[in-house]
């Protein structure tokens, strides 16, 4: 489904000076019903129980991402997190058109915030630095993800999104929260239908268990990071370099090249 998207958005200081001096701005009915209704629908059947069997990716957080990749359907579950997620690479076929079109045009959005041309990260460039649509999902009951920050930078990280599914809709308890000089934010209490959520990353916050006697929890990500060349290299040696990764970034060494988050700001 082709859709052109006009967001209903305000100007992009406005949100850059909400997001440094709150930490998060709420852009309310930025899009129409019908969109979120058509990727409601589409997210609430790719998650369901059945498929989720299919899901057998455990690369959740991008190590070693390289240009040309299929999309990627992951899952963790261990102590910190408990979650499904969908990546969408720009150079594929879209896994849902339209969820693709509308994290795209918030990308753009993003790109304002950062000085940069707005459609930085939807073509190739030779830093490699792209967009990419991810939905992730918190099964009810047994969703959640520890409390963190996503990167380690102590500047202003600009991230954003939208949810799919609402508290007190599709589920009762637990969910996205902040956290604010000390004070715990709970995020999916304000976000309403056809919102979008800008937020500094470099927050502390998580997701609470979710508790529902219906779907659970789904939210729509145009992420944004660094790239490898695109590579053939067979699957034990992609593995090792995701574990040199993972390995600098715990001990903070740096890497030999750019990897991982980059909306710094």
């Amino acid at each position: 489904m082709h859709k052109t998207i006009k967001l209903k958005i305000p100007d992009s200081s406005f949100i850059y000076n909400e997001i440094v001096a709150k930490g998060y701005y709420v852009c309310e009915n930025c899009f129409d019903e019908e969109i979120l209704t058509n990727i409601q629908k589409f997210w609430i059947d790719y998650f369901s129980e059945k498929n989720r069997k299919s899901f057998k990716s455990k690369n959740m957080f991008g190590l070693a991402q390289s240009i040309g990749e299929k999309n990627d359907d992951c899952y963790l579950k261990n102590e910190k997190f408990y979650m499904y997620r969908s990546k969408d690479f720009l150079w594929n076929e879209p896994t849902h058109e339209l969820t693709r079109n509308l994290s795209s045009e918030i990308n753009k959005i993003r790109n304002r915030i950062l000085n940069l041309d707005k459609y930085h990260g939807l073509i190739i460039e030779k830093d490699r630095e792209m967009m990419f649509s991810q939905v992730n999902f918190y099964p009810a009951n047994s969703g959640y993800a520890f409390e963190h920050k996503d990167t380690k930078s102590n500047k202003v990280l600009i991230s954003c999104m939208f949810n799919i599914t609402f508290k007190n809709i599709h589920f009762d308890k637990g969910g996205l929260y902040l956290i604010i000089n000390n004070q715990k934010i709970d995020v999916d209490e304000i976000i309403t239908p056809c919102s979008v959520f800008f937020y500094n990353g470099n927050l502390p916050h998580g997701v609470d268990k979710i508790i529902s006697k219906n779907i659970g929890r789904m939210a729509g990500y145009p992420m944004k990071q660094f790239f490898l060349n695109k590579t053939t290299l067979p699957k034990y040696l992609q593995f090792l370099i995701q574990a040199d990764i993972s390995i600098r970034k715990r001990l903070n060494l740096k890497n030999q090249i750019k990897q991982g988050n980059s909306s710094l700001i």
